[in-house]
């Protein structure tokens, strides 16, 4: 019989929960005030521990936290199941739970988990998840890069004004193209790395207007070409992930709409897999809803789902004589569709 332990992570240590997956507790609130929980270090003895407990792991995806026990519990041959927080609050809610502690998350997360073993679509996929980091990673870098360009854009407006518009009147290049090992010439060139038009854009710096590169635009420019480099290797998991044979039939729907493999990446990882918006029988599910004025309205539940996945999502709200809808879904940023 298997044992499933919820994992709740912290800093620095774990709190963990054992529930036995074909003896669950009728009273799930009880048996979470009442269970002896398993407090874990970071360290060799927690993880010796660890792995002692059972044999299918429940934890919520908490980015760089929860990283080192899923990747030691996988490398250990241990079941890892990764889960929606919202769907472990609203177990705890539906058993009459308010509180928000270590002891009741790990509880309800081995509840969970025990109580759903057999819906796949109860967890979070695997690929969709590893596609959500490197996103994310990407991402992080990316705002970063960003403002170490608009302040180096402000400086150059007076220390190297012609650089700042090419002879047609545009922005030079000023961001690497996706997968290309080399940041944008100009950068390089500011920050005193090689490239091939050195000898031309010197010759422009020395005849410039302006008041000469400063140290402070010459290290922004350093650091954006870092930046740029530390973007590489997060494009590349992503392209390799993106040519899983599972997505497929999701390619097939993206280039109709001339999506990049950005977009592909967060879109993919919010969504999939879309088996997790229908019913049972493969197909959208829809409801009929009672009006106020005794009429139905058609409910399509999978859509605003997958709406709210993707942080487009709306949601009633009223109070008193006010009703309105509030934007609901996703707290990360959206993909750029344009």
């Amino acid at each position: 019989m298997p044992s499933i332990i919820g994992v709740e992570v912290a800093k620095t240590s774990i709190l963990c929960c054992a529930v036995d997956s074909h003896s669950i507790p009728g009273d799930l609130a009880q048996f979470a005030r009442s269970y002896t929980p398993v407090t874990l270090l970071s360290n060799l003895s927690g993880v010796q521990t660890l792995l002692e407990l059972g044999d299918i792991y429940v934890l919520e995806p908490t980015g760089d936290y929860s990283k080192i026990w899923i990747d030691t519990l996988k490398s250990n041959g241990k079941t890892v199941l990764r889960v929606n927080p919202k769907r472990v609050t609203a177990l705890k809610a539906y058993s009459g739970v308010a509180n928000k502690t270590d002891r009741y998350d790990a509880a309800f997360l081995a509840l969970y988990g025990a109580l759903n073993l057999d819906k796949a679509s109860a967890f979070l996929s695997d690929f969709a998840e590893d596609l959500r980091a490197a996103t994310l990673h990407h991402q992080f870098l990316t705002r970063m890069t960003g403002n170490h360009q608009r302040r180096l854009w402000q400086l150059l407006s007076h220390e190297w004004p012609e650089v700042c518009r090419t002879a047609s009147g545009k922005k030079p290049q000023q961001n690497r193209d996706w997968l290309y090992p080399k940041p944008p010439a100009l950068w390089r060139f500011i920050a005193g790395q090689p490239t091939n038009t050195t000898a031309r854009r010197q010759a422009q710096l020395d005849a410039t207007i302006g008041t000469g590169l400063t140290d402070l635009s010459r290290a922004l420019a350093a650091q954006i070409c870092e930046l740029e480099r530390q973007q590489l290797p997060y494009e590349e998991k992503i392209s390799a992930l993106l040519e899983s044979s599972q997505f497929k039939p999701y390619h097939a729907v993206f280039n109709a709409f001339g999506f990049g493999e950005m977009t592909r990446a967060v879109i993919l990882s919010r969504i999939y897999p879309l088996s997790q918006f229908l019913g049972e029988d493969g197909q959208p599910i829809k409801t009929k809803a009672p009006s106020e004025k005794g009429r139905y309205h058609r409910r399509n539940r999978s859509l605003g789902a997958f709406r709210l996945a993707l942080g487009l999502g709306t949601q009633a709200y009223q109070s008193g004589q006010e009703r309105r809808h509030k934007p609901a879904g996703s707290k990360v940023p959206p993909p750029r569709w344009a």
